[in-house]
């Protein structure tokens, strides 16, 4: 008996390119989310870091230019 030859290619199934459209669309929307967040994050760090110091030179420049008019006019 012989043997048959098999043939490759003839009858397999290939891979279907699946439509990404959709997926990339809403990994590109997640990053952007995720670039406000962190940006937002950073921002507010920053501000809470330095506010005491702004508050507080801000209160003494305002002491000083309530303050310091009525005392020069004596």
């Amino acid at each position: 008996m012989a043997q048959k030859e098999i043939e490759y290619g003839i009858g397999t199934p290939t891979v279907a390119t699946p439509s990404m459209v959709a997926i990339e669309s809403l990994v590109e929307d997640i990053r952007y989310r995720g670039q406000l967040i962190a940006r937002n994050q950073k921002l507010e760090s920053g501000v809470g870091a330095t506010g005491v110091i702004g508050f507080a030179i801000g209160f003494v420049i305002v002491m000083i230019t309530v303050l310091a008019p009525p005392m020069l006019m004596r």
